[in-house]
């Protein structure tokens, strides 16, 4: 095994314990908070005083949770933010899931190759909001122009010849064929 292998590997270790400690944490806080619903109407409460709602917060903590989860706690008590605590945990607890998995398939069909440029502006949005990518590029000049993309099961149809057909239909004519 080479080295930069057992780096990654190391990474990839420390990346999972770290954010199981840290979803345990946040998990743990949302189990207090709805256990005890005067706890989450105090802290709603104090958000003027945000010495009295740090001392809250780190009481419905675990003694050893780690800082980024305890800022971000104060940051949710601040800006009264705190009822997304349970669908934070979701949103992470999903993300977790989705590196699991494995990238997500997409096919980027367009009607003339696309640009360097092109493609990593593309990429960026897609990470963006898919995670890790497996992306395979097409050309097919019958799409006249615009983009296919095709995420997964999702499908964003942004071609010319898809708009031009939609005219056609939206205008009752009808074609040869």
């Amino acid at each position: 095994m080479s080295s930069r292998d057992r780096v990654s590997d190391y990474a990839e270790a420390f990346y999972a314990a770290a954010w199981e400690r840290w979803l345990a944490a946040l998990q743990s806080a949302a189990s207090q908070l709805a256990e005890h619903p005067e706890l989450c109407a105090r802290l709603e409460g104090s958000r003027s005083d945000f010495g009295q709602s740090q001392a809250l917060v780190d009481n419905i903590l675990p003694a050893d949770a780690d800082r980024p989860v305890r800022n971000l706690l104060y940051t949710l008590v601040q800006r009264g933010d705190l009822a997304l605590l349970e669908g934070l945990n979701e949103a992470l607890r999903a993300r977790v899931r989705q590196k699991e998995a494995g990238p997500t398939e997409v096919e980027i069909v367009s009607a003339v190759p696309l640009t360097d440029e092109e493609r990593q502006t593309l990429v960026a949005r897609l990470e963006e909001q898919h995670g890790a990518l497996a992306i395979r590029y097409r050309v097919d000049p019958q799409i006249l122009g615009g983009l296919i993309v095709r995420v997964g099961d999702e499908l964003i149809d942004n071609s010319v010849a898809s708009r031009l057909a939609a005219m056609r239909q939206a205008l009752g004519i009808r074609t040869a064929g």
